[in-house]
């Protein structure tokens, strides 16, 4: 969890290898820019370069994670300001 919540304040990608809801093993890089709690699960907040959209990905199916030395092209609070507008959550 530290390194999760250093790249949020540091606005910096991770790599990470993640657990999918079918089993899947995927590797992928994201912009963490929040944590929440939802059905009892932690997840990340994240834009995610694969897919090229807000995803969100539970910690408990985070295996490995690599913050890397690279920024995200967008601010954190824009990033959230646009998922809240796209899940239709309130300011």
């Amino acid at each position: 969890m530290a390194t999760i919540r250093q790249a949020i304040r540091t606005e910096r990608k991770l790599r990470i290898a993640y657990v999918d809801g079918k089993g899947a093993d995927t590797r992928r890089t994201i912009w963490p820019f929040a944590l929440a709690f939802f059905d009892r699960v932690r997840v990340v907040v994240a834009w995610c370069e694969t897919r090229e959209g807000y995803r969100h990905f539970r910690t408990d199916r985070i295996g490995q994670l690599t913050l890397t030395d690279t920024r995200y092209p967008r601010r954190r609070l824009a990033l959230l300001k646009d998922w809240r507008a796209t899940e239709g959550i309130p300011e």
